[in-house]
């Protein structure tokens, strides 16, 4: 493999194109789409789906990698982030009564432009969210995706010392009075806590890596986003519940690798490893010592990382 340079953080691979689809309800979805690197043999398109808050910009870097291994790339930033549509008056908040539209504007990137330009198989790979989201697209699409590779997906959410049970009665009762798209307790805008050294931590041990998103921000600030709202939570909290009802993990028969990070402090790793249990599939790997963002991590343990998902792709 090529080695990664700090420039691929910065700049996408030659001969990608970046667009705009427009969704049943009007909102504008921005992709992007690059072919695989000329010398690798081809191994199909990889659909990169990013978590909350990021943009297709943070993923220069596993671009690169990606289409280095032979795979072209599709990815898109989700609505409500980047620099797709926002629902809000205020763009730093991030609200949603359903997660549904995200599913909805993903099947029509993949139908309307990965099966109609990308070459086959499709493979899955997909951080947080949006592996929470690649679960349901995989359960509602099977046999659509050769293999997946989720990384510290949100199949529950860290709560900390805070019981779930409080948690979502605070939600509930906050939703029923009409703070539906107020911001949950301690969410604020995108500010100078995103950027501490208390953000960092749960996120990355690599403090250069984590800083090149709000770098990219500095230049363009349209592409930040700020906390969720009870709306957020409260939808969160129903899909979730979705993966777990009786007999749903088990219809996912797609080949899959889940990557836990091993000082996870974003998403519910007891959850993973639950759900991991019931997906007929399934392979569940850790990371020991990560954080929540694995393809972010310093080079040591994104070499585990890689290691790992070159293992399970077949990828010498």
């Amino acid at each position: 493999m090529a080695e990664t340079r700090p420039e691929r953080w910065y700049r996408p691979p030659a001969g990608g194109r970046i667009e705009y689809l427009t969704s049943a309800d009007g909102a504008r979805i921005r992709y992007g789409i690059w072919p695989a690197a000329a010398s690798a043999a081809s191994r199909g398109t990889a659909l990169l789906l990013p978590g909350r808050t990021e943009f297709i910009e943070k993923y220069f870097e596993p671009i690169w990698e990606l289409t280095d291994r032979g795979f072209h790339v599709a990815t898109l930033d989700w609505r409500g982030q980047g620099l797709s549509s926002r629902p809000t008056d205020n763009p730093s908040k991030d609200h949603v009564t359903s997660f549904r539209p995200r599913l909805d504007d993903l099947g029509r990137l993949v139908d309307d432009v990965v099966l109609a330009d990308c070459p086959g198989p499709l493979s899955l790979v997909a951080h947080s969210m949006g592996g929470h989201l690649a679960l349901h697209y995989l359960h509602d699409h099977p046999g659509l995706v050769k293999q997946a590779v989720l990384l510290s997906p949100m199949i529950g959410i860290h709560l900390g010392r805070m019981p779930e049970n409080l948690v979502r009665g605070i939600v509930g009762v906050a939703c029923r009075a009409g703070l539906e798209e107020g911001y949950a307790l301690g969410r604020t805008d995108y500010g100078r806590y995103q950027q501490s050294d208390l953000w960092r931590d749960m996120l990355t041990s690599d403090p250069d890596r984590f800083m090149v998103e709000h770098h990219m921000i500095a230049e363009n600030p349209a592409l930040a986003l700020g906390g969720v709202t009870y709306g957020w939570l409260k939808a969160a909290f129903g899909s979730i519940d979705r993966l777990f009802v009786p007999g749903y993990a088990e219809e996912i028969r797609t080949p899959m690798l889940i990557a836990m990070a091993g000082r996870e402090r974003v998403v519910d790793n007891r959850r993973i490893g639950r759900l991991a249990a019931r997906l007929p599939n399934c392979e569940l790997v850790e990371i020991a010592g990560a954080r929540h963002e694995l393809l972010k991590e310093s080079d040591p343990l994104r070499r585990q990382l890689w290691a790992e998902v070159d293992r399970f792709l077949g990828i010498g």
